[in-house]
């Protein structure tokens, strides 16, 4: 077996694990995951990337280290900008659709059930049942240390 592959970790989830969006794992098991994005883009930038055919690359450049990366423009601009909207997240939106837009607000720093529980104000063990259920909503996954 090939030695890059993750494997799930075998011990029972707590609400200290940490989650993320697994983008890999989404885009390999959802055709669909660009278009479900782009639903999530403010208004200006719908417009924008509703023009674009294909995939937009763009080049940024770390703070830290100035390295230039080459990221999805999509990716991109609803990470660092639509997500940092005010109306982008709300209270009266359901559980799974708060804690993904409070992953996308965030840069998807791995966050756990306990924290997630603080932002979405559900008790950490629902928060905890709902992401370690049989089905995966929206990428959203344990996160993997490398």
């Amino acid at each position: 077996m090939p030695e890059n592959i993750k494997r799930p970790s075998l011990l029972r989830p707590t609400v200290d694990t940490r989650f993320h969006i697994d983008f890999e794992w989404w885009k390999e098991n959802d055709s669909n995951w660009r278009i479900f994005l782009q639903s999530y883009l403010c208004e200006s930038h719908q417009q924008m990337f509703q023009e674009q055919n294909e995939n937009v690359i763009i080049d940024t450049v770390d703070p830290e280290t100035a390295e230039i990366r080459q990221e999805d423009g999509l990716l991109y601009e609803l990470m660092n900008h639509c997500a940092r909207q005010p109306e982008f997240i709300n209270d009266n939106m359901p559980l799974i659709a708060k804690v993904f837009r409070i992953f996308l607000a965030n840069g998807n720093q791995p966050l756990s059930a306990a924290e997630l529980s603080e932002m979405v104000n559900r008790p950490a063990n629902t928060v905890l049942v709902t992401l370690t259920g049989p089905q995966v909503y929206k990428g959203i996954r344990i996160f993997q240390e490398d």
